[in-house]
């Protein structure tokens, strides 16, 4: 049974991941993104500490806790990759700038698809990252579709309405069974890690990143927010991705993804509930300098 699952794992992962992205485009307008990024001193502040700052400390805490390799790889890559597309359900969930969020992950995801070819190998100086080929794949996989959106949103809005909401589906139906396939896969070993400091590591980097978005955030409580659930969460789809095509040999660094995604939706989930802001408790543009 293993063998087919580990079969339909990328497939699975292609068409959850391009039908998202497709629906990420056709979701939002070029100036709907850009708007909430206007806001230099938050845009700036999101850059450094997504692609300075957490992979650092992913990588300080692997080596701290003396993580095996594979472990190791799986959490730096997780804390490489962009926003999680939760992230602004998360902060819709707590009532804080959705906007804000939304024009995060999209950035965020531009970022990562030329970041993580090339820095990968920064962090994980011990891994061999063919550059050229993630480039493409990215480029491929995620950057064509959400431009294709963008421009069918811009060109075509009653086509990308109308399409929109169908590609959600899409998407949602194969995340559930790439969740399934990878629980299916590693349960064993997710239960194995139960009590480890693998498991220590995956909290620590989700609540750091989540404190440390939430403390850049500026005085805004829903820009805080926003900030702090596009930081705590992280992209599953792209490190699952890069890991099957980079890291197919090395069961471990999907194992310790699924360990994080886990952790992502536990922890987050309720929180998002727990910090609901009172109607009208945030400036939604954040658009101030």
């Amino acid at each position: 049974m293993n063998s087919y699952l580990e079969h339909a794992l990328h497939p699975v992962i292609l068409i959850y991941v391009v039908s998202g992205m497709l629906a990420l485009g056709l979701g939002q307008t070029v100036g709907q993104i850009l708007g909430p990024l206007r806001n230099l001193r938050l845009t700036l502040s999101a850059v450094v500490a997504s692609y300075v700052i957490m992979p650092a400390l992913a990588a300080v805490l692997a080596r701290q806790f003396g993580l095996d390799t594979d472990l190791r790889y799986g959490l730096v890559l997780m804390m490489m990759a962009a926003g999680a597309e939760v992230g602004p359900l998360l902060t819709g969930i707590s009532r804080a700038n959705v906007r804000l969020a939304g024009g995060l992950l999209v950035l965020s995801i531009g970022i990562t698809i030329v970041y993580l070819p090339l820095m990968l190998g920064v962090f994980l100086p011990d891994a061999h990252v063919p550059v050229g080929h993630l480039l493409v794949k990215l480029g491929l996989t995620i950057v064509a579709p959400l431009t294709l959106g963008l421009v069918i949103r811009a060109y075509w809005e009653k086509v990308a309405h109308a399409c929109e909401g169908y590609l959600h589906q899409i998407s949602r139906i194969f995340v559930l069974l790439l969740t399934g396939i990878v629980l299916l896969l590693y349960y064993e070993r997710i239960i194995g890690l139960i009590g480890t400091y693998a498991n220590l590591a995956a909290i620590i980097c989700i609540l750091g990143g989540f404190a440390i978005g939430y403390l850049l955030g500026g005085p805004d409580p829903g820009s805080r927010l926003a900030m702090g659930y596009m930081h705590g969460a992280r992209s599953a789809s792209i490190a699952v991705m890069v890991a099957a095509d980079v890291f197919g040999d090395r069961p471990g660094v999907m194992l310790m993804i699924a360990v994080m995604t886990l952790f992502i939706l536990v922890i987050l989930i309720p929180l998002s509930s727990l910090l609901k802001l009172a109607p009208g408790a945030t400036s939604q543009p954040a658009t101030q300098h």
